[in-house]
This record gives structure tokens, C-alpha cells and sequence, in this order.
């Protein structure tokens, strides 16, 4: 296992007047699950459907279900692990989790996305999706007091 983790320098600071600009994979993942999330389908990244729900009131483990690195042009390269609401379209939603993870991604780091992969975990009924906010809000609440 690596003793440090990967980061990525950003920045056209040629002469190295101002220092260097370095943005750690761990953020660029938390980046995209927070994108993830945003996209109507989408109910969770990564881990099994419960954890997904409590990620989303939780900063722990917010890198889970997305792998982060680089090709040899210094693109990011990701990969999105996903469970989706039932009766949306899968491909569509797919590629409009692409869209969106690539777009954000550029915006807050300044990099290029070379490919965004999503492989979809699961499909879950609305019910599920809402009986499991539901649990997570009191598991919060309770923790909270």
C-alpha cells in the first residue's frame, strides 16, 4: 500500500515563483460523489445502499465507490460505482453522470477528464430510497444529541 497519497500538481507556474498547487486524489473523489449524488436517479456511490444513504449526512468515507488516477497525458481517469432508483433510464442516467462528474471535475480542479466508467451495483425501488433516508436521518439525530 502506498505511503502517501496520490496528488495531483495543477497550476502554470513555470518559473516557480508562487509554489506549487497540488489537488490529493481523495478530493477529486469526494468531488465526484458529491456530483454523483446530484444526479436525478442516483441514490448512492459505492458500498452497499444503506452505507450510501448515510454517507450523504456523513463526511466519512466520502471517496468510497470511486477510484481515482491518471493517464500518461495527466487526464484523470475515474471510476463510479453506483446504485440507481428503479424505473429511471440506466443508460441515460449513466451517461448524464458522465457529463456531470466530467464537467464539475474540470471546473474545480482545472484538469482534464479523460473518461468517466460507471458501472451500475443496484437498482432500488423509491420506497427503499425513502425508508432508508428516513433510518439515517434518526440514526443522525440520534448521534447528534
Amino acid at each position: 500500500m502506498e505511503q502517501q497519497e496520490p496528488t495531483i500538481e495543477i497550476g502554470d507556474d513555470q518559473d516557480g515563483t508562487l509554489g506549487q498547487i497540488k489537488v490529493n486524489h481523495t478530493v477529486v473523489a469526494t468531488i465526484v460523489k458529491m456530483a454523483a449524488t446530484s444526479v436525478k436517479g442516483v441514490v448512492g456511490v459505492g458500498g452497499s445502499f444503506i452505507e450510501n444513504v448515510s454517507a450523504l449526512f456523513s463526511s466519512k468515507d466520502y471517496d468510497k465507490g470511486v477510484r481515482v488516477s491518471e493517464d500518461e497525458g495527466g487526464n484523470y481517469l475515474i471510476e463510479l460505482r453506483v446504485h440507481m432508483e428503479y424505473g429511471v433510464e440506466l443508460a441515460k442516467t449513466a451517461e448524464n453522470l458522465q457529463l456531470i462528474v466530467g464537467k464539475q471535475v474540470t471546473n474545480m480542479t482545472g484538469k482534464t477528464v479523460g473518461a468517466v466508467d460507471v458501472v451500475i451495483e443496484g437498482v432500488k425501488m423509491p420506497e427503499e430510497v425513502e425508508a432508508a433516508k428516513k433510518s439515517a436521518d434518526s440514526e443522525n439525530a440520534t448521534l447528534s444529541e
